[in-house]
């Protein structure tokens, strides 16, 4: 398989207008990166006001205001906290097939939202789902560090099979974050109970999970790959005899994604589906921020 090819400069610099969304802020593992918030207390930037609750600090009260209103209120600041970014890329055997630039894609697309979150001095690192031990880079913080990044990715190739649920396991025993973001990018071609299995793993840590499911428009239209016989799975080599009508084979693979996504959206994490056909830039500038990866 050739190595990935380095990202256009120019094309980074396009995705500098962007920044990663949080929905939730989990405080504790400050490893890096800095989010504004708007949060009680004393701090640098005033940001607004919010009415007297108890329990709040009598100290953050504004008297003048006060004097002039009969009312408490507290003065908020803006602050800016840690994030930590972890960017997951599937590298098992599937994410070959049926062509290379699937696991191409999902490589750019890591880079690229590893590339944002540097921008926005969050810290980051890139880890690969595949046999042995957990692979990752180390921790960065600043964009000078995004050339090493993109080198790394030069030496990894799909395959070998690992259980989404197995991998998960090992990550969060070896993960020493508590709070932060998992950016998990697959073909999520596995029985749904490992996808759920490695979810729930994710959650103990509480982790804010952003899964982009990566496939071609043939996998998603199966007939128009395989119309019958003897089909040898490509990470585990066990073969399966199939003779399906091309309608049941689109049919149990819409079926699979919309079990995923149901899950997903019981549980709080945001599942996108990212097509070969649609070019990686739309995906970035137009999708993820309409479905609020991005921002």
């Amino acid at each position: 398989m050739p190595a990935i090819t380095p990202l256009d400069p120019a094309f980074l610099s396009r995705l500098e207008t962007l920044r990663l969304a949080a929905r939730r802020i989990q405080w504790g593992a400050r490893l890096g990166g800095r989010f504004p918030i708007n949060r009680r207390g004393s701090s640098v930037e005033f940001a607004d006001y919010a009415q007297y609750a108890p329990g709040d600090d009598i100290r953050s009260i504004d008297w003048n205001l006060y004097a002039r209103l009969d009312r408490l209120f507290v003065k908020l600041y803006k602050e800016e906290i840690e994030l930590s970014v972890e960017v997951v890329i599937d590298a098992t055997a599937s994410m070959g097939l049926p062509t290379r630039e699937k696991f191409a894609r999902a490589t750019h697309l890591g880079l690229c939202l590893a590339y944002i979150g540097l921008a926005g001095r969050h810290q980051v690192r890139l880890s690969w789902m595949r046999p042995g031990g957990l692979s990752a880079t180390s921790w960065c913080t600043r964009r000078v560090a995004f050339d090493r990044l993109e080198r790394f990715t030069q030496d990894v190739v799909p395959g070998g099979q690992v259980t989404m649920g197995e991998w998960a396991r090992r990550a969060v025993a070896a993960l020493r974050m508590h709070g932060g973001q998992v950016m998990w990018l697959s073909d999520c071609l596995t029985p749904p109970a490992e996808f759920f299995r490695a979810m729930h793993l994710l959650m103990i840590k509480r982790l804010e999970i952003r899964v982009i499911q990566v496939l071609s428009p043939e996998e998603l239209q199966p007939a128009h790959l395989f119309r019958g016989g003897v089909l040898v799975d490509s990470e585990t080599g066990r073969t399966h005899e199939l003779n399906y009508h091309p309608d049941e084979l689109a049919r149990a693979v819409g079926e699979h994604n919309e079990q995923l996504d149901r899950f997903c959206k019981r549980n709080g994490i945001l599942f996108v589906q990212h097509r070969l056909d649609e070019p990686l830039e739309t995906f970035l500038l137009k999708t993820l921020t309409a479905r609020g990866v991005l921002e």
